[in-house]
């Protein structure tokens, strides 16, 4: 099942209710669903806020639904980053992990550049 069926249905709702809240067809909508063809940038928009997902999570790009979970990870505690890290697949994991490697050699590098005879250097 494609991700707009998905939705939809938990939503309880038809094609023909959805085709009118975004002003499509319900032959557009169901072309969509039976993938005979794509939805543009701007109905993925609409549809993505109108589920509360991300457009990344409705044309299958990724797993985590909840597009707050992706753009909100501030304020999220440790133990919500290692729930929506084991959501990740095995390749996006290894990303993630050299993306934290990379922030610590970052971090290391400039804690070095920063000590007092690199300051003198600097001067």
């Amino acid at each position: 099942m494609n991700r707009i069926t998905e939705l939809r249905k938990e939503k309880n709702m038809s094609q023909i209710s959805l085709a009118l809240k975004l002003n499509v067809s319900q032959k557009t909508i169901s072309s969509y669903e039976n993938h005979k063809n794509e939805p543009g940038i701007d109905l993925l928009c609409k549809m993505a806020d109108m589920f509360h997902v991300s457009v990344d999570y409705l044309i299958g790009r990724t797993d985590i639904r909840d597009y707050a979970s992706v753009s909100d990870l501030t304020w999220r505690s440790d133990e919500d980053i290692n729930s929506l890290y084991d959501q990740l697949n095995v390749e996006n994991r290894l990303i993630a992990k050299g993306m934290i490697l990379g922030l610590l050699i970052s971090q290391n590098s400039n804690h070095f550049s920063k000590t007092p005879q690199n300051q003198e250097k600097q001067q």
